[in-house]
């Protein structure tokens, strides 16, 4: 499997006012394209552009859900066979990369003409910890200027510290399907071929300027190392041991205002980065709501080497005075 990379934030001409490892901007969402709006046309010979193309069957006939005009490709083998090895517990954290969906996930949109947004309960926390800990993106189904409202909702001086920022615009979808109801499946593969095309393109500028910079810290970002934050199983269905699928933040939730979602997954992710392939662990241990038990103490993982010498110290200091008394 081809190993993908993304700078660190780590590089010393990191913006102070952004976590984002990437080099390309994040508000290239917003530009104008020819077609409907917000759309970036795909080139496809095997697959007809035109409505007479389009499958005309259900993926899910109680919402009217089609199935995308072009056929879902099958799962790698050799995602499976790195999926399938077994977990392992680092003793330092990894900086994970975190692509969070929207609406369902951190916000409920009412439907019709004038939709308004409602953030999640426990959502600033929840960022905080996100943007401390991990890479952030964010890759949404929906077209750019229903993003462009919700992260004004609920993020605030957050935008520009997010690595990515995807919309419709960025499924590849045939122009056909980019205006109808169809399943639309986020291929991580997308991400990380996109990471591994501009860090070359970086590299490349770099040794043009034949730079004396000290040489920049890597992250490498795979399976063993993305998580795809989705309130849809069907999401993440080509990468299925990387979706974290939490419960739909839908109209009742929104309204009772008790719902603790966020803070169940902020104690999941605690876990999670201390993991050395994610995938191997969210196969054995994937993310169930109703088990999930929030932890109340915030992680601080710059006094866990600390706090283990300490503990470590003690017991040291116990068997000296119990060997004593013997």
């Amino acid at each position: 499997m081809s190993q993908f990379t993304a700078r660190s934030s780590a590089s010393p001409k990191a913006s102070s006012s952004s976590s984002s490892s990437f080099h390309s901007s994040n508000t290239s969402w917003k530009t104008n394209h020819s077609g409907p709006k917000g759309y970036i046309p795909h080139e496809d010979k095997d697959y007809a552009d035109t409505a007479a193309g389009a499958s005309s069957k259900f993926y899910n006939a109680e919402t009217k859900t089609y199935f995308p005009t072009k056929p879902i490709r099958p799962i790698r083998k050799s995602y499976l066979e790195i999926a399938s090895q077994e977990p392992v517990t680092l003793e330092s954290p990894q900086k994970l990369l975190v692509i969070l969906d929207l609406n369902g996930t951190l916000f409920y949109r009412t439907k019709g003409s004038n939709r308004s947004v409602t953030p999640r309960p426990y959502l600033s926390p929840f960022l905080d910890f996100l943007f401390e800990h991990c890479t952030v993106m964010v890759w949404s189904s929906a077209q750019p200027h229903s993003v462009e409202a919700m992260l004004g909702c609920g993020f605030g001086d957050r935008v520009p510290r997010l690595a990515r920022i995807w919309t419709r615009e960025h499924f590849r979808l045939p122009r056909v399907d980019y205006t109808r109801k169809v399943l639309t499946i986020k291929d991580l593969e997308f991400v990380w071929e996109g990471i591994e095309a501009e860090e070359k393109l970086f590299a490349a500028k770099q040794s043009k300027k034949d730079s004396k910079e000290e040489s920049k810290v890597v992250i490498k970002y795979d399976q063993t190392n993305t998580v795809l934050i989705d309130d849809s199983k069907d999401k993440s269905q080509l990468q299925p041991h990387n979706g974290l699928a939490l419960t739909d933040f839908d109209h009742d939730l929104a309204r009772a205002g008790t719902d603790n979602e966020l803070l169940k997954v902020k104690s999941y992710l605690e876990r999670l980065i201390y993991q050395k392939n994610v995938s191997a662990y969210m196969r054995a241990h994937p993310f169930a709501s109703e088990k999930e038990v929030i932890n109340k103490k915030p992680i601080d993982t710059k006094d866990t080497k600390k706090d283990d010498k300490e503990a470590g110290d003690e017991m040291d200091q116990l068997s000296r005075q119990l060997e004593k008394t013997l």
